[in-house]
């Protein structure tokens, strides 16, 4: 740690140098240690890890504090990584979680993520991932556990998600994939695709929605000699942040990083409305 005014005098000369040769301590130990440690983690660029709002000050770790981002840029997750620009000459809103934009139009970050929305085991891991536009999820079945497995449940969100599997390899077990399209980050309003029973590699699924849930599942007919093992890669389209217009039937009628607000029951609008106005009844209401 470096402190603040001069350096102090050492009252005798170091233990450690005594007629000429070194003599090894404790502390000299420690120091070496953590020297190496620096060297390894803190040159190399070790990420500091920020909330939503701020980024790490400094591009190493060792002198790292998070500061809030700049005006003009946003951060809405929490991890490493830098602060992104707003779209066009947008405003940062919620204290730099966001960007303000326009009546009639709604923000999207588009910063690609996977989520994990089920429990994680050794032999079903899932680990999150934040910025970052692809990734590899590898699997296996428990071949002690006869009948249904399941296994992992993933969330990929971002432009166009997808779903590769590129490596499978089973005897007496089947792999079932769930895919639901999903409107939200929790999905929680989604619609189900079908059920996928895979039993060769290069099977693969892209979306049209923001957020794609897919439910890893194994069937093993039989304990006896099981393997089950597969390997799959996710991926989303990189696109930068920007304003969208609100869908038909909602409108925004402010400037700030608040979504749109759907239109009364029965009521529709066009796209990008500015204003509850536009929210008209159909000729039979």
């Amino acid at each position: 740690r470096v402190r603040d005014g001069p350096p102090r005098r050492a009252r005798n000369p170091s233990p450690i140098f005594r007629a000429g040769a070194m003599r090894w301590t404790t502390a000299t130990a420690l120091a070496l240690a953590l020297a190496t440690f620096m060297l390894l983690f803190g040159a190399t660029g070790a990420a500091l890890s920020c909330l939503s709002g701020s980024y790490a000050s400094e591009a190493d770790g060792l002198n790292s504090s998070c500061v809030a981002c700049e005006a003009g840029t946003f951060k809405s997750f929490e991890g490493p990584g830098a602060c992104l620009s707003c779209p066009g000459d947008g405003v940062s809103a919620e204290e730099g979680r966001s960007c303000a934009c326009g009546a009639g139009h709604f923000f999207e970050d588009n910063v690609p993520r996977l989520s994990c929305s089920g429990e994680s085991s050794e032999s079903c891991p899932c680990t999150p991932s934040v910025g970052s536009n692809d990734g590899t999820l590898s699997f296996e079945a428990d071949p002690s556990d006869w009948d249904w497995q399941s296994c992992a449940s993933i969330i990929i969100s971002g432009v166009a998600p997808r779903v590769t599997v590129t490596s499978l390899q089973v005897q007496n077990v089947q792999l079932v994939l769930s895919l639901d399209e999903c409107d939200d980050a929790g999905c929680m309003t989604y619609q189900s695709a079908p059920e996928e029973w895979i039993s060769s590699s290069g099977w693969e699924y892209q979306s049209s929605t923001r957020h794609l849930r897919v439910r890893f599942e194994w069937y093993v007919y039989s304990s006896s000699g099981a393997v089950g093992s597969v390997v799959a890669t996710w991926s989303t389209t990189s696109m930068p942040p920007g304003c969208s217009p609100c869908e038909a039937g909602d409108y925004k009628d402010t400037t700030d990083a608040a979504g749109c607000t759907a239109c009364p029951s029965n009521a529709v609008s066009p796209e990008g409305s500015t204003s509850l106005s536009a929210c008209t009844c159909p000729a039979a209401f």
